[in-house]
């Protein structure tokens, strides 16, 4: 059952029955599942009258434990209702945060001229909100909020890059989806058009041309009747089936493309005779046949076939019968050959629609990069390929994959943006087909010897207006040239993979960024913002549910002195093992992080004094026994070092995370000032 969020649910809600057969499939619950488990944010659909269409998951645990609050209720809806008919109106997108200080986004939909609202929905977008929210909670008297993992925030800038990507792929895949469902309604059709003719339109057009001799040579008590079909490479019509009434063999006749017959039928001459002076004393084959008709067989406008008929006088009405028949059978071929033509067309878009799943289900980038070369080489049939990702601080293109012979990337290949057709392409962001490289007045350029044809295709990988890569096929299989069809069929999945390939290069660029904003670069540990942020959020779980906790501060003695002695670069290096040491002496629970120079915090949840004493003391002696590396010196024998440990409990030793520093601070210097290599809790 649809979930109404604003309007009038008596609405007619049948306007968007198309776009609701279409969500609820599987592979478009998959896709958008796969969009908001990479990006972070809740994905909903709604009609225009509010009914709720689809949605990744169940409503937001944030909203839902205000939801229960009737007031909070009428004013969250009412906030998201008017947004969302904003972006409907104004038929653009819009980034907002919701009355529980969410960032969200929302945009317009269509299909088959069904309207629709795409609703986002990630997370806060700073500590401010989500404590903004904590005194929303208190105002309707309800329980704090349990978390268990660290919050993610989600900042205006990320959410407006989510809510681009997201708009260009939805309405993307509207788009191809809606040229499918017309391809398929043209195909419906075609059929339907066929099945009033005789034939079941699966036959070659050889069946077709013997059915119509067989039919003329009963019907008008023909002697001699014969096909003749053009070969495409020199011209020639040879006769492709000969029939005679009595069963004699005849032998094969040609026609050449200059002769008067072909000629005078290219002419538009509904047909030719014996009676045209211009045929008169043949020194060919029709010099022994005195009586004869020549019919054309017109297909797609042009001359494919030639109807001889021989040794029968043919009265007028006669002539009408098969010119006719003539007529049907070219009618026949040309739609049989329209109907394999867009049945291959049909399932070359739904070959596309598979690739453009299996892509976006590919999460290693460099998979990736070979998956889009190698299957846009199988959609077009394509023996050599490449793949260029454009590098936008040098404005050059990086070969990241190849199809060829070799089929392995043995070099760097750098072409910078204008250079070569790669570079043109990226430069222009117009894609080039070429049928002949040597003959294109753009080119005009010798073929290289390991192309086996002169036709290529190049288009870009855009997003946004901006190209990010260059995808180059060459070799068809068949020999043939790269067609316009070939030209737009690989455009479209270039889209798709534009889009995949710019999601995956977002998602690893905040992937980066976010560790490198809550991690030490040298040791890999939480940084001191980030330990403080952690340390608060456990204080608050911890006094909501009456549990221990205790923190530990750790001090490398001696330090200074090794980085003195042994220099900086060997001081990193020892650093790096010290904090393995203290990574396997702690539990898996615990969470350590560098809280400056060569001191550490180590927070340890639901534990008592009695049990961080006893991390410390196996911490301590599992640091000492470490070996330190040291250079190869005469008279230097330190090769190891110690800690000392002050530890603090919450709440015996402090309620806020500021007391709790002071107080484990204090403690650390009492175990340095009683001799170091020790732990002291603090009193």
């Amino acid at each position: 059952m649809r979930k109404q969020l604003f309007g009038n649910p008596m609405l007619n809600t049948s306007r968007t029955e198309h776009l609701y057969l279409l969500v609820s499939t599987e592979k478009w619950r998959n896709h958008f599942a796969a969009l908001a488990d990479t990006l972070g944010f809740r994905l909903s659909i709604y009609t225009e009258h509010g009914q709720e269409l689809f949605t990744t998951e169940s409503p937001n645990p944030l909203c839902r434990k205000v939801m229960t609050c009737p007031e909070f209720q009428s004013q969250c809806e009412q906030y998201c209702t008017s947004t969302m008919l904003e972006a409907l109106q104004e038929r653009k997108p819009v980034v907002y945060k919701c009355r529980a200080s969410i960032m969200s986004f929302a945009f317009p939909v269509e299909y088959v001229g069904e309207k629709a609202i795409m609703l986002g929905q990630g997370s806060f977008s700073n500590y401010e909100d989500f404590r903004s929210f904590l005194n929303v909670l208190d105002s309707c008297g309800m329980d704090q909020l349990s978390i268990t993992t660290p919050l993610q925030f989600t900042n205006e800038q990320y959410a407006w890059k989510v809510c681009r990507l997201v708009d260009t792929a939805v309405h993307e895949l509207l788009s191809n989806e809606q040229e499918s469902v017309a391809l398929q309604q043209k195909i419906d059709s075609q059929k339907k058009v066929m099945g009033k003719w005789y034939v079941t339109g699966t036959e070659e057009p050889e069946t077709y041309y013997e059915h119509m001799m067989s039919n003329l040579l009963i019907l008008l008590d023909i002697q001699h009747i014969a096909i003749f079909s053009t070969n495409k490479r020199n011209g020639i019509y040879a006769s492709l089936y000969s029939l005679r009434k009595d069963g004699e063999t005849v032998e094969p006749y040609t026609l050449s493309k200059n002769d008067i017959i072909v000629q005078e039928l290219l002419r538009g001459k509904p047909y030719v005779s014996y009676l045209d002076p211009p045929l008169a004393n043949r020194s060919d084959f029709l010099r022994e046949i005195p009586v004869f008709y020549f019919f054309p067989i017109v297909i797609s406008n042009k001359l494919a076939g030639i109807l001889g008929i021989f040794e029968s006088v043919l009265k007028e009405s006669d002539i009408n019968i098969v010119t006719a028949f003539c007529r049907q059978t070219a009618l026949s071929i040309e739609n049989q050959r329209l109907h394999k033509d867009l049945s291959k067309k049909f399932n070359r878009f739904a070959t596309l629609s598979e690739l453009t799943g299996d892509i976006s289900a590919i999460q290693n980038y460099e998979s990736l990069i070979q998956a889009i070369l190698d299957k846009s080489a199988a959609l077009l049939r394509a023996e050599q390929g490449s793949l260029m990702v454009l590098d936008h601080e040098t404005d050059a293109l990086l070969l990241e994959a190849k199809k060829d012979i070799t089929d392995s990337i043995q070099e760097t290949v750098r072409v910078q943006k204008g250079e070569g057709i790669a570079g043109r392409v990226a430069e222009l962001g117009e894609p080039f087909l070429v049928e002949n490289v040597e003959d294109d007045p753009r080119f005009r350029q010798k073929n290289r010897i390991r192309y086996k044809t002169r036709s290529f295709i190049s288009v870009p990988l855009k997003t946004g207006g901006r190209t990010i890569a260059v995808l180059n096929l060459s070799d068809k299989t068949s020999g043939d040239v790269f067609t316009e069809e070939d030209l737009k069929l690989i455009q479209s999945f270039a889209n798709h993979a534009a889009i995949a390939l710019e999601r995956k290069v977002l998602f690893n660029q905040s992937e980066r960024l976010k560790k490198l904003s809550i991690t030490d670069p040298l040791t890999g540990l939480l940084n001191r913002r980030h330990l403080e942020e952690r340390l608060e959020e456990e204080l608050s779980r911890t006094g909501r549910h009456g549990r221990n906790l205790s923190i530990m501060m750790l001090d490398i003695d001696g330090f200074k002195n090794y980085n003195d002695t042994f220099g900086h670069t060997l001081g990193d290096k020892a650093l790096k093992m010290i904090v393995e040491t203290i990574l396997h002496s702690i539990r898996t629970m615990d969470f350590a992080s560098r809280f400056g120079g060569d001191e550490f915090i180590i927070i340890l949840p639901e534990t008592g004094e009695s049990m961080a004493l006893n991390i410390a003391e196996r911490l301590r002696n599992d640091v000492a026994a470490t070996t330190l590396p040291t250079p190869n010196r005469n008279g230097s024998d330190m090769s190891s070092v110690t800690v000392s440990i002050g530890i603090a409990c919450y709440p015996e030793h402090g309620g806020t995370v500021e007391v709790l520093l002071e107080n484990v601070d204090k403690a650390l210097y009492r175990a340095k000032h009683r001799g170091r290599n020790r732990a002291e809790v603090f009193s």
